[in-house]
């Protein structure tokens, strides 16, 4: 009797697994057959901890990882022993894509991804311009000192910008504090001024 009611728990444990909602992220792999065989590492992070994890053998080019939905939190992903680079996106909505083209990853499938994806085309168009002034400027330092300050400038502008729009969700408190500590005095009292009370605490500025 004993095992047949520990049988039972242990069926009802599991279906009570497969009930809870969940994230799904389809994957999309093109221009990069190294990436067979290979460990695809996902973590869920809600402020800073992780509270789900899972490491899949990448077997196909197309595959759908469905993952426990704990509200609005980070998810961060990896390809180990490869060159595709690192992705944070948010576990938001009912499904996103990952689609991994080469080296590069791009995300989509949800309004905070997809203003993500735009943030981090903002970031390699940035490292992109300064590269080419780089090139074009070498024999004049001043001139391109001065054409890199109104890029930092106009960069800062756009970061700060992209946090304030979503600094109530965990992809903005993300950037609030991996930036703030970079920026200048003057601007880290310009994000004062829309950071969050758990931001402010955090910070331990109030």
């Amino acid at each position: 009797m004993r095992k047949i009611l520990l049988l039972a728990s242990i069926v009802a444990f599991f279906a009570s697994c497969s009930s809870k909602p969940k994230f799904e992220l389809e994957v999309n792999i093109t221009n990069n057959d190294s990436l067979i065989n290979k460990q695809f590492v996902i973590a869920q992070k809600i402020d800073g901890k992780v509270v789900y994890s899972d490491t899949v053998k990448i077997k196909k080019k197309n595959f759908v990882l469905r993952i426990p939905k704990q509200g609005n939190t980070l998810l961060t992903t990896r390809v180990l022993e490869s060159r595709v680079s690192d992705v944070i996106m948010a576990v938001d909505g009912e499904q996103s894509q990952l689609i991994i083209d080469g080296n590069k990853t791009y995300i989509s499938g949800t309004p905070i991804n997809d203003d993500l994806q735009a943030f981090y085309n903002g970031n390699d168009s940035v490292t992109s311009l300064i590269a080419q002034l780089s090139q074009e400027y070498k024999d004049d330092p001043a001139l391109l000192r001065q054409k890199r300050n109104l890029i930092y400038k106009e960069n800062t502008d756009r970061i700060i910008a992209f946090i304030k729009k979503n600094v109530d969700n965990p992809v903005g408190e993300y950037y609030f504090l991996t930036n703030y500590i970079m920026f200048p005095d003057a601007r880290k009292e310009e994000m004062h001024s829309f950071a969050s009370k758990k931001l402010k605490k955090e910070l331990r500025l109030e």
